[in-house]
């Protein structure tokens, strides 16, 4: 095997720090994801890849134009608190649901561990 193949695993076996599972529910399918941390820089790229939603996401993560908004129905902890540009997208939106998020601004950790997702 080439070694920087072999290289290249060792080092994404060392950043893999815990494997965390997400359960997201769009529409009316239910998805058991897998990851770890620092596999997706935030929810909503995790989101894309592994189910493909059109146009999820059309800021690319700025935090701006609220299409990536999700609410975190069930989880263990809690969530960072909200950043300036998510707290004023929300706002536009006119949703006063506190779990509701942008999956933009929630980063991909053990944070996430076993939590439930409903995408709107």
């Amino acid at each position: 095997m080439d070694s920087a193949i072999i290289e290249n695993n060792y080092c994404r076996m060392k950043l893999r720090i815990k494997d965390i599972y997400v359960k997201v529910i769009y529409g009316d399918e239910e998805f058991h994801l897998e990851t770890y941390t620092n596999e997706y820089r935030n929810l909503m790229m995790l989101l894309y890849d592994k189910i493909y939603i059109e146009g999820f996401g059309e800021c690319k993560g700025m935090g701006r134009c609220g299409i990536c908004m999700v609410e975190v129905v069930e989880t263990k902890n809690e969530l960072p608190h909200l950043e300036r540009y998510e707290e004023a997208t929300l706002k536009k939106t006119g949703v006063i649901n506190l779990n509701s998020r942008l999956a933009c601004q929630i980063l991909v950790n053990e944070v996430l561990q076993n939590a439930t997702i409903w995408i709107y």
